[in-house]
């Protein structure tokens, strides 16, 4: 029997379920039961144990594992992070190894020869197997490699670039001039590298910039620019007309900005590039935004919320009507949280429908829909069709204007949970914001369930991390003399894996204000913010710069990170 009709005869899914999953999988071509989890249907465990029972082997959490040092010594930390294996225990000739995939066999004998022992395989799942791989091992080695570490066909990635950039000028010409721009192989390979060496760092954005006697290349890493390669300036027009090509632009037209999109696949994973064009002085200019599904999507627990905060908002999402927002300026990770917030409520029970500027990322089942002004699709004229598509959960891109707030008060009152987002310093601040708009405070006060405010800060390197003696002066600015006494402080010293900075990845500090009876009957009274405030903060609210001392405290981020924000 198929693994789907295993989980639909335990009564873990429905006929219903398994059909939605098995298009899904024609469409992607992934694992069924990897696509049963994503969509939501069942969870990473019910999988493992049915696959585990198949397979007639044990099925483990490794939570629990107190692991042997010896066993550690004879699986290499590169081996079990690229198989997704964990060496639990050696003993009379027999190693035991935890496998999120126990059905690759071809792992298992290398991991035999490998090892000289016997392998004795149980099962488990892929989060706790890399949970268990970072206590093993440490998390160093979960980070991205180093520039000099990246291969492509065996070849480190640095030295394929220099080769393409030369290879393609000889094809061009010191002119600039080819027959055929369509077909400079070498320009082709080119661009592929470039994107590979980005998502391979992590980077967010890759940049295209012509100057007058050169085209720079820069990468966004945890929010901090870095200069990538420089190209002949005569790469320009093969370049530009290959980025247009990919992400589906007019190749004729120069003149006016263009927006486009790539399907870029990476070891057998699938980027969504969205590329941003620019006419400026010296050339058109190109911003690519990476966006990779598994960051872009997170479990709610790993968003940056505190125990307290993750409680109060896992119980305002499940409500059935009322409005969250997201606040903060742009790139502070709204869109993720609520990417990963619709993600973990999306089920075929409900119908979740979108309107966007842009859609940032494909979601399975989910509706999505994207603004379009010059045909007159604006945010408050989609929202007011959503309506109309018995939703039972909206999502809204932005609160822009008093037409849109007063169609999401509207939807939140009549039975709908509406998430949008909103350019406001803090989550109090969303109330006086949507007065100002226009929306009576009495509807307010009924439809508003939460607003959280969030910042993105870079995290420590694991890799450099040490303890430190921060400069008094740092510590004065933070205030709070009471939370920080007593209170270790951690910084990166610099390496090569984090590239000197002492940082890597990035997480968000967030304030989420919990719209209590008491706060109700402010905002009917139009209270102003300070006032909210005070009661919050009365009731357990705790404000960005909080949450961000507890993240020094937790040895997450550095003083001066949190310092950025105020």
């Amino acid at each position: 029997m198929r693994l789907g009709e295993k989980l639909k005869e335990k009564g873990l899914i429905t006929q219903e379920q398994l059909d939605v999953a098995l298009r899904e999988q024609k469409s992607t071509g992934a694992l069924l039961g990897e696509v049963l989890h994503n969509l939501g249907f069942v969870s990473q465990e019910a999988i493992t144990e049915i696959l585990a029972q198949d397979a007639g082997v044990e099925c483990v959490k490794l939570k629990e594992y107190s692991f042997s040092d010896e066993a550690i010594k004879l699986v290499p930390e590169a081996f079990a992070r690229m198989h997704k294996v964990v060496p639990v225990s050696v003993d009379n000739g027999t190693l035991k190894v935890a496998m999120a995939n126990i059905f690759d066999v071809a792992v298992i004998d290398e991991l035999q020869d490998l090892t000289k022992y016997y392998v004795e395989v149980a099962a488990c799942t892929e989060d706790d197997i890399i949970e268990a791989i970072n206590r093993c091992y440490g998390t160093e080695g979960a980070q991205a490699p180093e520039a000099t570490d990246i291969k492509v066909d065996g070849q480190p990635i640095e030295t394929l670039i220099e080769e393409n950039i030369r290879l393609a000028e000889m094809q061009v010409g010191a002119e600039g001039e080819a027959a055929d721009y369509t077909a400079v192989a070498p320009v082709i390979k080119l661009m592929d590298l470039l994107i590979t060496y980005a998502a391979a760092q992590e980077a967010t954005d890759l940049h295209i910039e012509p100057d007058e006697k050169l085209i720079r290349t820069r990468f966004r890493v945890d929010g901090i620019l870095h200069q990538g390669p420089s190209l002949p300036i005569a790469l320009l027009s093969p370049i530009t007309v290959r980025i247009k090509i990919m992400s589906g632009m007019n190749i004729s037209e120069t003149r006016l900005p263009q927006d486009g999109r790539i399907k870029f696949t990476m070891d057998n994973k699938v980027l969504d590039l969205r590329i941003s064009s620019f006419p400026t002085t010296f050339g058109e200019t190109f911003a690519m935004r990476l966006l990779d599904k598994e960051k872009l999507v997170r479990g709610l627990e790993s968003l940056g919320f505190s125990k307290s905060n993750l409680k109060i908002f896992r119980k305002a999402i499940e409500k059935p009507h009322g409005i969250i927002l997201a606040t903060g300026p742009t790139g502070s990770g709204k869109t993720t949280t609520l990417y990963s917030t619709l993600t973990y409520l999306n089920s075929l029970e409900r119908k979740i429908i979108t309107v966007e500027d842009p859609v940032e990322y494909e979601l399975p089942i989910i509706r999505q829909s994207q603004v379009n002004p010059k045909a007159g699709l604006t945010f408050a004229v989609g929202l007011r069709s959503i309506l109309r598509q018995d939703p039972d959960v909206i999502f809204v891109g932005e609160i822009r204007d008093s037409e849109t707030a007063e169609m999401a008060v509207r939807a939140a009152l009549t039975g709908h949970l509406v998430f949008s987002t909103l350019h406001t310093n803090d989550a109090v601040g969303a109330i006086p914001r949507l007065m100002d708009m226009g929306v009576e405070p009495f509807l307010l006060a009924s439809s508003l369930t939460a607003a959280i405010a969030q910042r993105l800060v870079r995290t420590i390197c694991n890799r450099c991390k040490e303890e430190m003696t921060p400069d008094p002066s740092l510590v004065d600015l933070l205030g709070n003399e009471e939370a920080i006494r007593g209170m270790k402080f951690y910084h990166g010293k610099g390496c090569s894996h984090c590239g000197g900075t002492g940082y890597r990845g990035r997480i968000a500090v967030i304030e989420l204000l919990n719209i209590s009876p008491a706060i109700s009957d402010l905002i009917i009274k139009r209270a102003d913010s300070n006032t909210i405030k005070t009661v919050a903060l009365k009731e357990g609210f705790k404000v960005l710069k909080e949450d961000g001392i507890e993240k020094i405290e937790q040895g997450i981020t550095t003083i001066e990170e949190i310092l950025k924000l105020f």
